[in-house]
Formats: C-alpha cells, structure tokens, sequence
C-alpha cells in the first residue's frame, strides 16, 4: 500500500460498497417495464377536480371584485380631476395670469 492510500483511510473506498441500481431485462434482452402506478379512486378524482374548479372560481370571483372596485375608482378619480383642474384655473384667474412657480424676494 502506498502512503497516499495509507492516509486516505476507509472514506476513499466509500463509494465502492454502494449496490448499483438493478436492471430487469427479458431473455431476448429487452427491458421488464416499471410496475404501473395504482389507479386512483374515482372518489379522489372526483374531489381533485372539484378543488381545481373551487380554485378557478375564488380566482374570478377575485378577478370579478378587482374589476368593480375599479369601475367604482375610475368616476371618483375623473371627478378630482376635473376638481383639480378647476382650483388651478381659479388661482391662475385669481393671480391674474400664469402662476409662477418660483417666488421672488
């Protein structure tokens, strides 16, 4: 044995003691097929799909109420607006021409 190996110790053949996966293979040398999954009962399908149908429906409803909740903001947001625009008006009336955006001594 060498003094490398000597140093390596028991870890450096860990590797080694591993089993390799095993391979089934027919006579004629085709590959055995994987054991197919079980089917699942049609109770659990039925309450899958039920719960894929219960979350496409929270998803609109919540879509649904983003959208009101817009419509509703969409009036209260021109009405300020034109609010808005209507005291910057008066107080350029009320200066008697542009208002200056800098104030001078």
């Amino acid at each position: 044995m060498t003094p490398l190996e000597q140093s390596a110790g028991t870890d450096h053949f860990r590797g080694m003691t591993q089993k390799p996966p095993i391979l089934e293979m027919t006579i004629e040398g085709d590959f055995v097929d994987p054991p197919r999954m079980p089917r699942v009962p049609f109770g659990t399908r039925v309450l899958i799909w039920a719960s894929v149908v219960a979350a496409i429906a929270i998803a609109g409803a919540v879509a649904v109420f983003a959208l009101s909740l817009l419509a509703v903001m969409i009036p209260i947001a021109l009405v300020a607006a034109v609010i808005a625009y209507g005291v910057f008006r008066y107080q350029m009336w009320r200066n008697g021409g542009p208002i200056q955006w800098v104030r001078r001594p």
